[in-house]
């Protein structure tokens, strides 16, 4: 049975920050899952010719700012708001990382996770380690294209050797954010530390073979100098810097303690309630993903490994090809409503309309170069296009969910969130392509809340730990506090039968 907390009253406020490579979120939650603020900010990104790259001065504004705009939120409401905010968590975008200098200033931009130009550099890292089956007997899982690593290899090639004795700390996204918040540059979380792949997942220790991908030795010590030490979910970072309070106007007697950072990949599975084995969390954002928690790693095949700050293992299949896919099929700010209403009037399969989603690569399925096409030809009809284009994600995602089956995940639940799951004929279409229900949440924020989840537990057993109190208060726990579904989306039989037929040409799509 799942415990209620002694340190956090139902009065109390947990804030949880998304930082996206879309946006910048930061939500209010009550100990019950209800939001009573919220602020979203912009992100911009630099690239060209595939390169995807964040400034690390930005990010630091993003931070101060988002502080700014929930303390104005205090200030100007009354009712629960005015309650004390104890307690913070934050999720950031997975594998997206960069390189500072002792002062905190950037050595150079974060490199995202999407950036397109990391395949060779990986390829030459991997050779030099002696291929996937050796990284997996170091760190018990694979070395992916957009882990962190290969973000050094690249540097190996891109960066002056006077940059490279500027390197103080190597930092994913989520723990500079941290930083940015606390002043506290010297730690990472067990969750961000796996996402770079140089982090034993068995030990949730660094493994320094995994750097001889890196072929320069100095380097490699730099590197090593650099890694920031792994820390306890339940240890906090530290309180609001008190330059950042004085900047944001909060009074001395607001003084939230930070908590280590998620990957968005784990706080949108926790913040999808499957912290338990065999429970997935398909989050439809600008990313498509199939995460599942499991007590092992994959016992098969390529999945993503990574550690769970609570000690799970995440299993994932990462597509970069979500909302970015359905952005250039129906614009970036379209009419639902009526494209909706047009794709339900397309029956199953349109016809054989089909359309291949790829407007970025996806290595990890062997599409090694953008493919977006229509077949056999682009249909001019709204209708046909919406629905075919979400037949072509839920394909996608079912072969994923194939692929956790096949690795030994017995699936209990599935939950769903993101922009995406907004939408309810796409949920009626993955529902009938999966033929399994799927839970959908309350939030659709599923990053900020899991941020705020992890921090519940962290700060209640922190509580718990210097009130001399054993009694453990667990994820499991917090997430019985905060996580609210509303209800089932259930497979339609008439469609589970149509596209049980047309499944091998679906399927297609994504080989």
């Amino acid at each position: 049975m799942a415990q209620t907390t002694y340190y956090v009253s139902e009065n109390d406020l947990i804030a949880g920050w998304d930082f996206s490579t879309g946006a910048v979120k930061c939500l209010l939650f009550t100990r019950t899952g209800e939001v009573a603020a919220e602020i979203r900010l912009p992100t911009d990104l630099w690239g060209e010719d595939g390169i995807r790259e964040l400034n690390i001065m930005q990010l630091e504004g993003q931070a101060r700012a988002s502080v700014r705009a929930i303390a104005r939120c205090l200030r100007d409401s009354t009712g629960p708001i005015s309650a004390r905010w104890v307690a913070g968590g934050i999720s950031a975008t997975h594998h997206t990382a960069g390189l500072i200098d002792g002062d905190a200033n950037q050595v150079r931009r974060m490199i995202c996770w999407n950036d397109q130009t990391l395949g060779q550099y990986h390829a030459e890292g991997l050779a030099r380690l002696g291929g996937q089956d050796r990284v997996k007997s170091l760190i018990g899982g694979p070395w992916a294209v957009r882990y962190s690593l290969s973000h050094l290899v690249k540097d190996e090639q891109m960066l002056s050797e006077t940059d490279w004795n500027r390197i103080a700390k190597m930092m994913p996204h989520g723990p500079l954010a941290g930083g940015y918040l606390t002043d506290r540059f010297d730690v990472t979380s067990v969750s961000s530390a796996a996402s770079t792949g140089i982090m034993n997942l068995a030990t949730e220790q660094w493994q320094p073979e995994m750097l001889d991908a890196i072929q320069n030795p100095a380097y490699r010590e730099i590197v090593w100098a650099a890694l920031p030490r792994i820390q306890d979910m339940n240890e906090p970072l530290g309180p609001l810097a008190a330059h950042i309070k004085l900047d944001a106007g909060l009074n001395e007697s607001t003084n939230p303690l930070l908590f280590p950072t998620l990957d968005d990949q784990a706080a949108g599975l926790i913040g999808g309630g499957a912290v338990d084995a065999g429970q997935v969390a398909i989050i439809l954002g600008n990313s498509a993903v199939v995460n599942s928690s499991a007590a092992t790693p994959p016992q098969s095949g390529s999945l993503d490994a990574m550690k769970l700050n609570w000690g799970m293992y995440l299993w994932m299949r990462c597509y970069s090809n979500g909302a970015q896919f359905l952005d250039r099929v129906v614009g970036t700010n379209p009419d639902w409503a009526k494209l909706e209403a047009a794709a339900r009037a397309v029956p199953p399969g349109c016809n054989g309309i089909t359309v291949s989603p790829f407007v970025l690569s996806e290595p990890s399925i062997g599409i090694e170069k953008p493919r977006f096409s229509w077949s056999p030809n682009e249909p001019c009809d709204e209708g046909v296009r919406v629905r075919a284009s979400f037949e072509a994600l839920a394909y996608l995602i079912a072969l994923a969910v194939k692929e956790h089956e096949a690795a030994g995940q017995k699936i209990t639940r599935i939950t769903v969130s993101g922009g995406i799951a907004k939408n309810d004929l796409m949920l009626e279409i993955l529902a009938s392509v999966l033929d399994k229900p799927l839970e959908r949440l309350v939030s659709n924020e599923g990053s900020a809340l899991g941020a705020a989840v992890c921090a519940l537990a962290g700060y209640e057993s922190f509580a718990r730990r210097n009130a001399g109190d054993v009694n453990p208060f667990t994820a499991s726990d917090a997430v019985a506090c905060m996580v609210r579904f509303r209800g089932q989306v259930q497979p339609r039989p008439d469609w589970v039968n149509a596209y049980s037929k047309l499944s091998a040409d679906g399927f297609q799509l994504a080989k």
